[in-house]
């Protein structure tokens, strides 16, 4: 017998997809693959450094659950450096990477029946997790007009009095999207007038190409649980440690609940959590920094070429969202975008993931966590695909 909270679980959208990926890889056919969420930089050497020296001086046993303490001493430097807020070890909880740290706050603030709200477009896993905590994912759709950014109208439009929190996310995946400090206090100023908590996911938070990040924890530490991790900003996507940074009585539910349902996250790599945020400025960091930059130019430039294709230039993380509605239908080559990403890969070999995987039909992200020579690559191979999608109709 399964579950009811399991089986409530959709499927992945990209199934079909990834499964033809990995057939055609199997006969040796060449792939592009921008589908990918993670950096392809080697974690650089001075926290891989540390790691070797923590497994050698005893880094190698349990942890307190919610962390080791020199590592939950670092998060609060790094929160108080780059977020001006002032916060104790006691409101740290490490965790095994953000999508756990996100699991966990969710558990904690939800109770069955709870609306929280979405932007979409929206980080894949975002409403299985409020679904496995018992709530109600509310999808606030955001326009590319208003370069898919969540608005206070548009919150207004979904708000009931089952409405608990909102998710915010920046910068976004798969979007990009920076907001302003005025957008982020119109959000969290609606939070606070209908009494809402908010969880802000951080993850990309050093991969800002245009702008600074506004984190709505430096605003109302109160009512905002700050989640990040090592994954994304430093390469570390294997390491899995992650974080988050709550009001007190918040932070100490997510610390019971984690230790009972998983305990401490990896000790080695909670001994490279001071390197690495105390790192920032390291030469390798700032030279993975600037080539997202640099790639992210390179996209943008590439798209501006391509008619038909709307989309926004991305000013944080490394993916970019694509609207190719005007080349989508019935009567059309592709009648939407999970057809239009298979025939993508199937013909031009460039994966993409389609715009349904994160609740918005009709486009598709592509990620530039690739060399420059692959993007330049697989986006002329877009341009032709989308010529021969145009011709056909």
């Amino acid at each position: 017998m399964i579950s009811q909270r399991v089986r409530t679980i959709t499927p992945s959208a990209t199934l079909s997809l990834n499964a033809r990926l990995q057939e055609m890889r199997a006969q040796g056919k060449e792939i592009i693959n921008l589908s990918v969420g993670e950096p392809d930089f080697e974690t650089p050497k001075f926290i891989r450094d540390v790691a070797h020296e923590a497994m050698e001086s005893g880094w190698t046993r349990y942890t307190a659950t919610s962390g080791h303490p020199e590592a939950r001493e670092a998060v609060c430097r790094h929160v108080q450096a780059t977020r001006n807020v002032e916060v104790k070890p006691e409101q740290v909880v490490l965790s095994s990477g953000v999508k756990h740290s996100l699991s966990q706050a969710l558990l904690s603030l939800v109770n069955p029946g709870d609306e929280v709200m979405i932007g979409a477009p929206y980080w894949v896993s975002y409403p299985e997790l409020i679904r496995l905590a018992d709530g109600i994912p509310v999808v606030v759709e955001t326009r590319i007009e208003d370069g898919f950014r969540l608005t206070r109208e548009a919150l207004e439009k979904q708000l009931t009095p089952r409405t608990m929190g909102i998710i915010l996310n920046e910068p976004g995946n798969p979007t990009g999207i920076v907001s302003s400090t005025a957008e982020i206090l119109e959000i969290v100023e609606f939070a606070r007038d209908n009494d809402l908590w908010i969880i802000s996911d951080e993850i990309y938070e050093a991969m800002v190409h245009e702008g600074k990040l506004n984190s709505p924890f430096s605003i109302d530490p109160q009512r905002v649980s700050y989640i990040s991790g090592l994954s994304k900003s430093f390469a570390m996507t294997g390491w899995r440690l992650g974080w988050s940074v709550s009001e007190p009585d918040r932070a100490n539910a997510i610390g019971r609940l984690q230790s009972h349902n998983a305990a401490n996250p990896c000790s080695i790599s909670q001994a490279c959590v001071a390197a690495a945020l105390g790192g920032m400025d390291q030469p390798e960091l700032q030279e993975m920094y600037a080539a997202f930059r640099e790639r992210k130019n390179l996209v943008v430039e590439k798209l501006d070429q391509m008619n038909g294709v709307q989309f926004v230039s991305p000013k944080g993380a490394f993916y970019v969202f694509v609207d190719i509605s005007n080349f989508l239908g019935e009567g059309k080559l592709v009648a939407d975008s999970n057809q239009f990403c298979l025939g993508l890969l199937e013909e031009k070999g460039v994966a993409a993931v389609p715009g349904d995987a994160f609740g918005t039909p009709g486009c598709l992200r592509l990620s530039y966590a690739r060399p420059a020579e692959e993007l330049s690559d697989a986006l002329d191979r877009l341009s032709q695909f989308l010529e021969k999608v145009a011709s056909s109709s």
